[in-house]
């Protein structure tokens, strides 16, 4: 008797669950070609009155982020670029503190978009693992959990999760923005912050009129 579902997903091998990871988000290939996302996203939480708009730039070759939120009540600016940033809350700017530079690198280094191009190109430094039916955990070489995801059995996403966060949050199905795909909405498991992306840009590179350092 042949071994059912359940039992070749659970032997499948940490390689083989991040390819179904990557094909069902649209390919290997294309995915190796993002090195650059812009993601423009509604939010809205609990601790916040009105929903309001999150624009992320985020460039995977090194740590270069920019992020604005705002609605009519606040305006939100954060970088960081060369191992500094600053932040602009209301058009008030300060420099970030290391400790916060350090908070927004490790932020960088998790980002699934970003872990899902180098799982694209195939480098050495991750080791995915796959963790019973559904799971697929993401090790740096050094033994560390990057990222770590649940996916159904199109290997589309779930749940995900970053560094030793077992909390993770809820991922809406895949849309696509015609290059690849992306979970077009996302949530926490307790309700405090969900978000839909309205926007969702890859680039081979990070534009050049974007500004990382000021806010």
């Amino acid at each position: 008797m042949g071994l059912g579902l359940s039992a070749l997903l659970s032997a499948e091998t940490g390689p083989e669950r991040a390819e179904r990871l990557l094909a069902a988000l649209g390919g290997r290939d294309a995915w190796a070609q993002v090195t650059f996302v812009h993601v423009e996203a509604v939010h809205d939480q609990l601790n916040v009155r009105d929903p309001f708009t999150n624009k992320i730039w985020n460039d995977f070759t090194e740590p270069r982020v920019r992020i604005e939120a705002h609605n009519e009540i606040f305006d939100r600016r954060r970088v960081i670029a060369e191992g500094t940033g600053a932040t602009a809350r209301d058009g008030v700017r300060r420099e970030l503190t290391a400790q916060e530079v350090a908070d927004e690198t490790k932020w960088w280094e998790a980002n699934i978009y970003r872990t899902l191009h180098r799982l694209a190109v195939g480098g050495p430094d991750l080791r995915p693992a796959a963790v019973g039916d559904s799971r697929l955990e993401i090790f740096l070489a050094d033994g560390r959990r990057l990222n770590w995801f649940v996916l159904n059995q199109r290997g589309e996403p779930h749940l995900f999760g970053t560094w030793d966060n077992e909390q993770g949050g809820t991922m809406g199905p895949p849309a696509s923005n015609g290059t690849v795909k992306y979970p077009a909405w996302g949530a926490m498991p307790d309700g405090s912050w969900r978000y839909v992306i309205h926007r969702f840009v890859t680039a081979e590179a990070a534009p050049p009129n974007i500004d990382f350092k000021q806010p």
